[in-house]
């Protein structure tokens, strides 16, 4: 059973990444001063989830830490402890050690330190609060106080509902308070054979039979089901006590096991025969009161959640300031609150795809059971694998394309077999696409504790949130985006009182946008910040021999410096910046994604970093130019025409730099040949202009020799086996089975007009 387990695991491990994410959401959130019940729901749930799951594959620190976290949000939850912002402060760090604990579950980590993570939660437990004199968090009404004792079931009998699914025996202790005639019946205890599944028994068809008779079932110990990985599928683990009607007869009752396996437990007995501890029958529990529950949340848990519904319907949700009967008027509903609190059974992530989750994570109905089975988790290696043949396909089309007369490629119908691979290519791009959401949702935590720790106001703006990027990208952005924001924070904004002095807001904006433009994603990190110190960039460089006293840079080669390795311009070391990793791993990264990093400052107004992307990693449409007899693939997203320049209609304005007379507009002229040092003697009348635009540097000519065809092509990357070279972006395998490299156009307009040795190298 050991592969099954492990990909029942892996999928569990993909809902905690989810469960994390809605938690690390809905804890920030409430640090923003969203006090709903709806937001601190959600975070319950998802921490629900992952306690649940990790029970049921014994991972027992993991739900350890859950399970205490998971207190503490039940009871802010309840109303009994007020979200202030020390209590949010001890939620989020304990947010941190259970990622850790998560990681390490994984096998990716050692267990962490969470003694003190712990003893802080048990204080705020101990004390529902931090009595350090915390004001609220936010002016927003708490969450709603507990529902009153006399109409709804005891809050600690509700929450095992919740978790369980079924009715606990203690809550029926308190019917045994009616007089004896009316507790009259028939108590049954069935414990099937350990071996009743291997002999073609079906113990839930006896259990149904008697359900079938009028009994209902009472409870159900699952005290010995072990560890899920080891189960016996075989074996039987559950043992069930029901109560029947008194006017049953017993041999009815009896009839039910007639082909029960003999070594089975099987006690039928009248309930006035039933012995109680003495006083059973008349104490009273109050809400706090412990149920005498066998301890097995940390084993099944929400894993229990997966058989079928409970019979009854399930009480009103614990928060809500009223118990709702099912039958109730929709205005006698709980507003809002009620919907926030899942229904029994429903303890997973909302939209129930956590580890136990069986419910929607909301109160409204459930959905059929056949709308669950459209959705299903893949493998990403098999995404991966399925992009590959695409590609293969790509390469076969082209090959074909090559070998083909233009009137054999119509005879067999090659356009029509481009366009369907198009479409396969697109549909299977499309599943590995996902929101940058994803990328930029941790960001408001990170600048709240930045804040903190710099001691300046730091407002942020995000822009663009729902643009579609492949996942691959998403995973890889995390840590230049980190870099970013925290080299914003830290060194673009100033403080409070110098922004004041300089006629600025006291608070600062850092702006977090993403959008697509053609085959590009550009990824921005602006600040209205001081803008970069340019003279101490330079003095710093030099000082740590970047460069040379003597060399002559532009204001954007100046800012790039601050990308060099080791480069930093601050003081001191700090927890947040001053060893000079972070802009040189900004640069590696997006480098090795086929991207790169743009700079854009102005003095005393801000700082503007770009990372542009490439939309996908795998395809793209392309023109296929030579330059000095070599074939080059030049993307066709920048391509905006294509002339034949006439003499005199290119211009040399000095001794590195051309123009192109365009309609009365003078557009740059860059000559590939000459940035890559190939040695081609061609007349710029015996060449043709390509007209591309790129996004920093407008619209440019480029001079190439001839283009030979318009062709879609399969991105290989370079980084594995070269040092990143400045202007080209990868290398793709043509229909003739040679290799042609891509153009970068966004590098290679941005280049110098000659060929420079060191300036090739990003």
């Amino acid at each position: 059973m050991s592969d099954e387990f492990d990909d029942i695991q892996a999928i569990f491990f993909e809902e905690c990444t989810e469960g994390l994410t809605t938690a690390e959401e809905g804890l920030s959130a409430m640090q923003a001063g969203d006090l709903s019940a709806e937001t601190i729901a959600g975070v319950f749930r998802a921490i629900h989830s992952i306690k649940g799951g990790a029970g049921a594959f014994g991972h027992s620190d993991l739900t350890a830490f859950a399970h205490k976290f998971e207190n503490v949000l039940d009871e802010v939850r309840a109303g009994k402890i007020v979200p202030t912002p020390g209590v949010i402060r001890v939620m989020l760090s304990s947010f941190d050690v259970l990622s850790d604990h998560v990681e390490a579950a994984k096998g990716n980590a050692s267990r962490p330190n969470d003694g003190a993570a712990l003893s802080a939660l048990e204080q705020v437990l101990a004390n529902k609060g931090v009595p350090e004199g915390d004001a609220p968090a936010a002016a927003a009404p708490a969450a709603p106080a507990p529902a009153p004792a006399a109409p709804a079931p005891a809050p600690a009998a509700q929450e095992e509902e919740d978790e369980f699914g079924f009715r606990p025996v203690g809550v029926s202790l308190d019917d045994l308070e009616a007089p004896a005639e009316e507790a009259a019946g028939w108590s049954v205890r069935f414990k099937p054979s350990r071996a009743a599944l291997a002999n073609a028994g079906e113990p839930l068809l006896t259990v149904r039979e008697l359900e079938g008779l009028g009994a209902r079932v009472e409870s159900v110990d699952i005290s010995t089901l072990p560890a899920l990985r080891d189960i016996d599928p075989e074996d039987s683990y559950f043992t069930w006590v029901m109560n029947a009607p008194a006017e049953l007869p017993e041999s009815d009752l009896s009839d039910c096991f007639d082909f029960v396996a003999p070594d089975s437990v099987i006690e039928i007995k009248r309930t006035e025969d039933v012995v109680l501890p003495e006083g059973a029958a008349t104490t009273e529990m109050d809400g706090e009161d412990e149920i005498p529950f066998v301890p097995v949340t940390a084993t099944v848990d929400d894993f229990m959640d997966l058989g079928a519904a409970p019979a009854a319907p399930a009480p009103a949700p614990a928060t809500a300031p009223t118990p709702a009967p099912a039958a109730a008027a929709p205005e006698a509903a709980p507003a809002p609150a009620a919907a926030a609190t899942p229904p029994a059974g429903g303890g997973g992530t909302p939209g129930g795809a956590g580890p136990g989750g069986g419910g929607s994570g909301g109160g409204g109905p459930a959905k059929p059971a056949n709308e669950a089975a459209q959705t299903i988790r893949v493998d990403l290696i098999k995404l991966d694998l399925l992009l590959n043949l695409v590609g293969e396909l790509v390469i076969r089309n082209s090959i074909l394309a090559d070998r083909l007369s233009p009137a054999d490629r119509q005879r067999v119908e090659l356009p029509e077999l481009a366009r369907l691979t198009r479409q396969i290519q697109d549909n299977v791009m499309s599943l590995r696409a996902q929101p940058i959401r994803q990328a930029f949702s941790r960001v408001p935590r990170m600048l709240r504790d930045l804040s903190v720790e710099t001691g300046k106001q730091i407002n942020l703006e995000t822009i663009g949130e729902t643009t579609e990027v492949d996942k691959g990208v998403i995973e890889k952005i995390g840590d230049p985006l980190t870099h970013m924001i925290r080299n914003a924070a830290d060194h673009g904004l100033e403080s409070a009182e110098e922004r004041i002095a300089a006629g600025k807001d006291p608070a600062g904006t850092i702006k977090l946008s993403a959008e697509q433009k053609g085959a590009r994603i550009f990824v921005r990190v602006a600040d209205n910040g001081r803008g970069i110190n340019r003279e101490r960039v330079r003095a710093k460089a030099v000082e740590k021999g970047i460069i040379s006293a003597d060399a002559v840079l532009t204001n954007e080669e100046i800012d790039q410096l601050i990308c060099a390795p080791g480069f930093s311009t601050a003081e001191k070391i700090s927890n947040i910046s001053g060893r000079g990793v972070g802009m040189d791993v900004v640069r590696s990264n997006v480098e090795a994604l086929g991207g790169r990093v743009e700079i854009h400052s102005v003095p005393g107004e801000g700082t503007t970093f770009t990372m542009i992307l490439p939309l996908t990693l795998a395809i793209l449409d392309g023109m296929i130019v030579r330059l000095a007899g070599q074939r080059f693939v030049l993307p066709l997203t920048h391509v905006l025409e294509t002339i034949q320049p006439e003499p005199g209609q290119v211009k040399r304005t000095s001794p590195d730099n051309e123009v192109i007379d365009m309609r009365g507009e003078y557009l740059p002229v860059k000559r590939a040949t000459e940035i890559f040092g190939l040695n081609d003697d061609r007349a710029i009348e015996d060449s043709l202009v390509v007209i591309v635009e790129s996004e920093s540097s407008g619209k440019v000519g480029l001079v190439v020799d001839t283009i030979d065809d318009r062709r879609e092509v399969v991105i290989k990357s370079l980084d594995q086996n070269l040092h990143p070279i400045r202007g080209l972006g990868g290398a793709t395998i043509l229909g003739d089975g040679s290799i042609a490299l891509i153009l970068d156009i966004e590098a290679l307009v941005s280049s110098p007009s000659r060929y420079t040795p060191k300036g090739l190298a990003a």
